[in-house]
């Protein structure tokens, strides 16, 4: 009390009784008096919010996370009926959902149940725009999370995060860093061994029981310690820092796909590069796929066949009038017959404006067919290949007068 006497009266500033806590740990209830009576403080109890995290001398229970998943919530309300599109909401977890999930993961060790549930909330507001509806999704979650060259969308596997943080506490362990709680370790649980000799205790902390499963899941996956020192040291040297390197190799991994610069060529708008990458994996709600609310099948423009991503995109004797008009406009050659012989087709090795803009028109022509679609389904309304065509064209206009100002290699083509 004297000691924040003396800093009160250096800095003038006072210390407001009503509004300060002690917090006791192995003091008798004789004692634990006396000190309050003599600060005027009030006995604070576990867990309190700090800086916005609970903290507690004990491992935090699922419930004890409620403030994170209440928050994301109520952030989610503000954004439902705001008609946003797949790409808005991407970006909203991306940027906002996501930011607040980080700074929980680089300090605890989350439990299971938890990110689960903070994955379910993500995952509803994607597919759904709500944090509560239920509904299957499109896309599996781990396919999501995986980075887009990998055919995913590049979303934040919340596990692996937390891995990666906990990875980042091991290897300061093992170099020793200069600070108090990791001499405190050493002094309390390394005195005798190192760390990637430690095993933990049921009297140990939450923290270091996590920190040894990792330590223990890492030498068993990479076949010894010494392995795992390696790793780690690669992990500090690469650029991007110590904890991106370690999330890149303890994320889920996937294989790559050989149409990711095509699907997602920035010239495009994102909402056409999305419905894209859904007809590349084959996952838009095609009524082949919707059989098990007994709809009609049939293909909405030709009535002749079952509606299914081949049928729909070029087995469509509609569709078929569309893709030709467009190869002729184009001066494309090749035949396509279906989205993945497309795609190959359009090199991306090629950075000059008409290898670019047919690489748009190929995500602008499917957008339209699946938008034309939707509008003869759900709204009745229906326009002839024709008028389609003229809308790309005004769409591929539009790029074309946006990005040519700043391209270099300008060619007159069209």
């Amino acid at each position: 009390m004297q000691l924040l006497k003396t800093f009160g009266e250096a800095s003038g500033l006072d210390i407001n009784t009503s509004k300060s806590s002690i917090y006791f740990g192995g003091v008798g209830d004789s004692l634990k008096q006396a000190i309050l009576l003599g600060t005027g403080f009030s006995e604070g109890t576990f867990p309190f919010r700090y800086l916005g995290v609970s903290l507690s001398p004990h491992r935090l229970l699922a419930s004890q996370y409620s403030p994170l998943l209440h928050k994301l919530e109520t952030v989610i309300q503000g954004w439902v009926g705001k008609h946003l599109t797949y790409v808005g909401r991407l970006e909203l977890i991306k940027s906002v959902l996501h930011g607040m999930v980080q700074f929980w993961v680089s300090i605890f060790p989350m439990p299971r149940a938890v990110i689960r549930q903070i994955t379910c909330i993500c995952r509803n507001f994607q597919w759904t725009g709500d944090f509560c509806r239920s509904k299957s999704a499109l896309v599996a979650w781990k396919t999501v999370c995986l980075p887009k060259n990998e055919g995913g969308l590049g979303l934040l596997d919340i596990q692996a995060c937390n891995n990666s943080f906990i990875a980042k506490q091991l290897w300061n362990i093992h170099l020793k860093q200069d600070s108090i709680w990791i001499r405190w370790l050493h002094h309390f649980y390394l005195h005798t061994h190192s760390i990637w000799n430690a095993q933990s205790q049921k009297t140990s902390s939450p923290l270091w029981k996590s920190i040894i499963l990792l330590k223990d899941q890492l030498v068993g996956a990479y076949g010894g310690h010494s392995q795992v020192i390696d790793l780690m040291t690669d992990w500090e040297r690469k650029g991007g820092g110590f904890t991106s390197n370690a999330y890149a190799s303890l994320r889920p991994q996937g294989s790559a796909v050989p149409w990711e610069k095509t699907v997602w060529e920035q010239w495009s708008l994102p909402r056409y590069n999305f419905i894209l990458w859904l007809a590349m994996l084959g996952k838009l709600r095609t009524r082949d796929r919707l059989r098990f609310i007994h709809t009609d099948t049939f293909c909405i423009f030709c009535r002749q066949a079952e509606e299914s991503h081949e049928h729909l995109f070029f087995g469509c004797t509609w569709t078929s009038f569309l893709w030709n008009k467009t190869k002729d406009w184009l001066r494309i050659n090749r035949r396509m017959t279906t989205l993945k012989s497309a795609v190959q087709g359009l090199s991306t090795r090629r950075k000059n404006l008409e290898a670019r803009m047919r690489r748009v028109s190929l995500s602008m022509i499917v957008y339209l067919i699946w938008e034309e679609r939707n509008k003869r389904i759900f709204e009745g309304k229906s326009a002839l290949p024709a008028l389609v065509f003229c809308k790309f064209q005004i769409l591929f206009f539009m790029v074309l007068h946006f990005h040519e100002k700043n391209h270099s290699l300008i060619n007159d083509v069209w």
